[in-house]
């Protein structure tokens, strides 16, 4: 007879009722839930049940969700704990890990497999907490095997580790084959460089190249999240667009975000549901018209710096990304820019400008970046990419890396 592993105990607390419904049908099969509309229920089935892993959320009446987890850690120290949140709610969550010493907080609304690996990842630290008790009290009888426990399994983390890192690694490679060579982008754009800084080991940006006769379009993309995520999302792009631009007879730039969007939507199923993730890209695309000095450009929430006469203009894109969308049906627009002796293009993702650093711990910001382009544009362009880099390395001064950097400038007259 087969017996049935028992599944671990997990509270949500939340005082919405919706909430508490679609919490339990989405995870009934996989926990023992117990449910409570408020922090007082809570403290009951607390009681009653041997609960391992509480979930709360933060905003609601009578007692917060820090509160809560302030009043149960006396008594029950081992019980895991996490808080969901709004953006908005940066003190709560510094309240509640000094007060409440969460495992971790989570941003509404949630997602499915993330909460459900978080929840997971949470429930094996608890386990391993067991463990190790256990092994401390084994310890009075045989220390020595205790002693042995422990290096094996720090041994099968490592390897774990390991192994994780060198698959992300071999992404990375898969990930860069992808993207244009240096050799190709050196034949279309004499005077260029791409000043590219991924965060992780993948990345979340990418740029792409394609040639029609006399006409080249190229995209720079920031996709949601950065790492694996990112770089999934990536791959994606780089497919999709392959393929718009292989069956599209007159290529217009708008009309190539346009179908992006659509496809994008269509594979990732995305239906503007409340609780869904709002995955996609911003996407900077380019026409390039070298027989008639032409450009056309159109954005997803990335504009195109172009500097002409030691003026920086601000193309600007539409504030709507490659994704679902509540105006998704708004076609994007098109942008037509004759381009001129001298001029320089920059097209780039937000890594850059969004870094926090600077001594006073604040972003870079667009204008300082506007300011920092047009001191340089007249360098030649490896000269410029390497005040890029130096800019952000000492902007960053040795703090952690927020996002992906990707930048590119093409002084379009040279080609």
């Amino acid at each position: 007879m087969v017996v049935k592993e028992a599944l671990h105990r997990i509270l949500y607390i939340d005082d919405e009722e919706n909430n508490l419904t679609s919490f339990h049908s989405t995870f009934r099969r996989d926990y023992e839930v117990h449910l409570a509309r408020s922090g007082e229920m809570g403290l009951e089935i607390m009681k009653e049940h041997d609960i391992q892993l509480v979930i709360t959320d933060q905003r609601m009446p009578e007692m917060s969700g820090v509160e809560f987890l302030q009043r149960i850690l006396p008594d029950y120290p081992d019980c895991m704990r996490i808080i969901l949140t709004g953006f908005s709610d940066i003190e709560a969550i510094i309240q509640a890990v000094n007060l409440g010493n969460i495992y971790r907080y989570i941003t509404k609304p949630w997602n499915r497999d993330e909460l459900k690996l978080t929840m997971d990842q949470a429930l094996e630290v608890y386990d391993l907490k067991l463990q190790n008790r256990n092994l401390i009290e084994d310890l009075k009888v045989a220390n020595v095997n205790l002693e042995q426990k422990v290096i094996e399994r720090t041994k099968q983390i490592e390897q774990q580790k390991l192994n994780i890192t060198d698959s992300i690694h071999y992404a990375s490679r898969i990930q860069n084959a992808l993207l244009p060579p240096a050799e190709e982008l050196e034949q279309l754009f004499p005077s260029y460089f791409i000043y590219n800084k991924p965060k992780d080991i993948v990345s979340g940006d990418y740029y792409w190249v394609s040639t029609r006769d006399s006409q080249v379009v190229l995209a720079m993309a920031d996709c949601t999240g950065h790492g694996v995520p990112g770089a999934f999302m990536s791959i994606m792009g780089i497919n999709l667009l392959n393929e718009i631009v292989s069956r599209t007879e007159v290529l217009t730039a708008n009309l190539v975000l346009n179908e992006l969007r659509d496809q994008l939507v269509r594979l990732l199923r995305q239906k503007g549901d409340k609780d869904e993730a709002k995955d996609g890209m911003e996407m900077a695309l380019c026409v390039i018209d070298y027989d008639n000095h032409a450009l056309q450009y159109s954005g997803a929430f990335r504009p195109m710096y172009l500097i002409r006469n030691k003026q920086l203009h601000v193309i600007k894109g539409d504030r709507m990304p490659i994704g679902i969308y509540y105006d998704e049906e708004v076609p994007f627009t098109n942008n037509e820019v004759p381009f001129e002796k001298d001029d320089i293009i920059y097209l780039f993702t937000d890594g850059y400008v969004d870094q926090i650093g600077g001594g006073s711990r604040k972003t870079f910001r667009s204008k300082r970046f506007k300011q920092l382009l047009l001191n340089i544009h007249q360098m030649p362009v490896n000269k410029q990419k390497a005040i890029l880099e130096q800019v952000h390395d000492e902007w960053r001064d040795g703090s952690e890396q927020i996002d992906d950097i990707t930048i590119m400038g093409i002084r379009l007259a040279e080609v």
